[in-house]
């Protein structure tokens, strides 16, 4: 009798260590929710809850819609160019409040939480509010049409990752028209050039932008992984001028102390222009504003004092602009689709190529500044 008693009481200790075990390397239990989670993305409305006023003053029908917005605009006759257009210039434009949301394959992660890129954002980007529908990784891929020639994302993958944000400089921000839209992008199939993606889903395209150049996001910006069936784990977030790592609340909330992060000395983006001439890297806050790295926390008052700088660099006789620098080699970007039939460049995004190259392969290098 007492055998079995000891028995049953090991088994009811051992079941407690286990299950106290298990419960503390849940990462659904400990893992930091986020401000743009997925559920709160839910909440906001967008496109497709103002869809049907916006065809309706375009005269079109949903059939009409779905099949206009999913071809390739320089392909339209003027009456349906012209109807595609007052739709997408109806979508609401996004300001310093709304949630970007920036889809980039997993492989990409490491780039960002390591800062590799100076901590900016920049490409296509979506308002989270007309995407929050795509969830799965097939939605996304399918949706967002990331099937392009040279994609990093596979349909049957192991999944993708966003990065949700919002930004100070709007204006920077455009609506990727093809010439024949009134635009300046080239024809880049899957992209549309009509202002809305190519998705295969049924039900239309989705409103897509893209920036000018790369920017810091505001502060709070988040980075997500998300698994294929679209399980999202916040992996970092945006703090002073770099991505910081999140961990479960049962470790350090956040670590790093700077050094395991990229030297990454390229300047693009939005600096101060003081006095003396000097200009300083500044941190954007919600609602607009900007202050000051470093102490005291200095709010800019004048808007007038902020810059745009953007950084190029010359390649085979090609211009490019510098995304990145790891201290052995500049990582070039451009949106001019002829360089990739002189230059082996990578496809980063419709419309989008890259190169990794030696310090000593590029000729020369040089900043752009701008009002």
């Amino acid at each position: 009798m007492k055998i079995r008693i000891s028995v049953y009481l090991f088994i009811l200790i051992l079941t407690g260590i286990l299950g106290n075990s298990c419960s503390k390397d849940s990462p659904q239990q400990n893992w930091p929710d986020g401000t743009y989670n997925r559920s709160a993305i839910q909440n906001l409305t967008g496109f497709f809850e103002n869809r049907a006023n916006l065809l309706t003053n375009a005269s079109l029908t949903t059939p009409e819609f779905i099949a206009l917005s999913t071809d390739s605009a320089w392909h339209l006759i003027e009456s349906e160019k012209v109807k595609l257009k007052k739709v997408r210039d109806g979508v609401s434009f996004p300001i310093n409040s709304t949630v970007l949301q920036k889809v980039i394959p997993l492989e990409d992660v490491a780039l960002y939480m390591n800062n590799t890129y100076g901590g900016t954002v920049g490409g296509f980007v979506s308002s989270a509010a007309d995407v929050k529908s795509l969830k799965t990784l097939h939605d996304i891929f399918y949706g967002m049409r990331l099937d392009y020639s040279g994609t990093k994302f596979f349909p049957n993958g192991g999944g993708y990752a966003v990065l949700r944000f919002t930004s100070n400089v709007p204006e920077k921000i455009s609506v990727p028209y093809c010439k024949e839209m009134g635009g300046t992008r080239t024809h880049s199939w899957p992209n549309t050039g009509g202002g809305f993606t190519s998705s295969t889903l049924g039900n239309g395209g989705f409103p897509e932008y893209t920036f000018d150049s790369y920017y810091a996001p505001n502060q709070g910006g988040e980075l997500y992984e998300v698994t294929p069936a679209g399980n999202e784990i916040i992996r970092a977030q945006y703090r002073g001028t770099k991505w910081m790592t999140t961990e479960p609340t049962t470790k350090s909330a956040i670590t790093g102390n700077g050094n395991e992060y990229v030297d990454n000395p390229v300047r693009n983006g939005i600096y101060v222009n003081t006095n003396d001439g000097t200009l300083y890297p500044v941190i954007a806050l919600q609602g607009g504003k900007w202050q000051l790295t470093g102490e005291p926390k200095t709010i800019i008052e004048n808007n007038q004092l902020l810059v745009s700088i953007t950084t190029l660099a010359e390649y085979k006789g090609v211009t490019f602009h510098v995304r990145g620098f790891d201290g052995k080699s500049y990582y070039l970007t451009t949106n001019e689709s002829w360089s990739k039939e002189n230059l082996t460049l990578d496809l980063i995004e419709p419309g989008f190529y890259g190169i990794t190259v030696p310090i000593a392969e590029v000729s020369k290098v040089w900043e752009v500044i701008s009002k």
